[in-house]
């Protein structure tokens, strides 16, 4: 599994606190998406073991992806992976999954 720079997610969240409310990044998915909300705002910061991947989530699409998906792909390179080798990160003012 290769490192996620910690420190670069952490500046990422920090720049996240300022900026308005987001929506899921799935919102706009063509086949339509499991257990995702389109009237949620996105709460949780998603990253891949891999590429460090970043996505936002509704918490019903991140509590899905946690706690039922077998795996999860990388949008950046495809490789599959389970749920347990992702982050699921909670923007600020959002409760962890």
């Amino acid at each position: 599994m290769a490192s996620v720079d910690v420190e670069s997610e952490l500046e990422l969240l920090n720049e996240l606190v300022a900026l308005p409310e987001f929506a899921c990044c799935d919102a706009n998915h063509p086949r339509g998406i499991s257990f995702h909300d389109s009237t949620a705002p996105a709460e949780f910061l998603l990253v891949s073991p891999c590429c460090g991947d970043r996505g936002l989530l509704c918490r019903a699409r991140a509590a899905y992806l946690r706690n039922v998906a077998a795996t999860i792909h990388c949008m950046c390179c495809d490789r599959r992976w389970p749920p347990e080798h992702y982050r699921f990160l909670p923007l600020p003012g959002a409760e962890p999954l």
